[in-house]
């Protein structure tokens, strides 16, 4: 079973697990053959493996571009939205204000290009910058 994130767009990802290695997902979506997996998906996509999970874009994606680098602080922030604590709940823990904890929330979405905070855990997991407790 691959756990598979498809992000059409800055505003519809979605989620879903398929039953196959992620090899050969990456290698059917970027052959063009979304429809083995996707039926529903239309358009030219591109596929990558990122840790465990396959991302599907519509952008081809920048070998050469690097994943978003983010702060020890961010990546406590991070750990903690994907646990599902409010900015509040985070700012409590963390001995900071909302303020701040909603600046670096805002700084995050923007490296990831997320439009809110669930997009930005599931961007941020499947470029394998955070590992959700299962």
């Amino acid at each position: 079973m691959t756990r598979v994130l498809i992000i059409k767009d800055p505003e519809g990802f979605g989620v879903f697990d398929v039953e196959a290695p992620p090899e050969e997902i990456v290698r059917a979506i970027n052959q063009g053959r979304t429809e083995v997996y996707f039926p529903d998906l239309h358009g030219r996509l591109y596929a990558r493996q990122q840790a465990d999970v396959v991302v599907i874009t519509g952008e081809k994606p920048d070998p050469t571009h690097p994943l978003p680098q983010l702060s020890q602080r961010e990546y406590e922030v991070l750990a903690l939205l994907g646990d599902g604590l409010t900015t509040a709940q985070i700012a409590f823990k963390l001995k900071l204000s909302q303020r701040t904890i909603r600046g670096y929330v805002a700084k995050m979405k923007k490296s990831l290009k997320a439009q809110n905070i669930q997009q930005l855990v599931a961007r941020a997991v499947a470029l394998g910058l955070f590992h959700p407790k299962m």
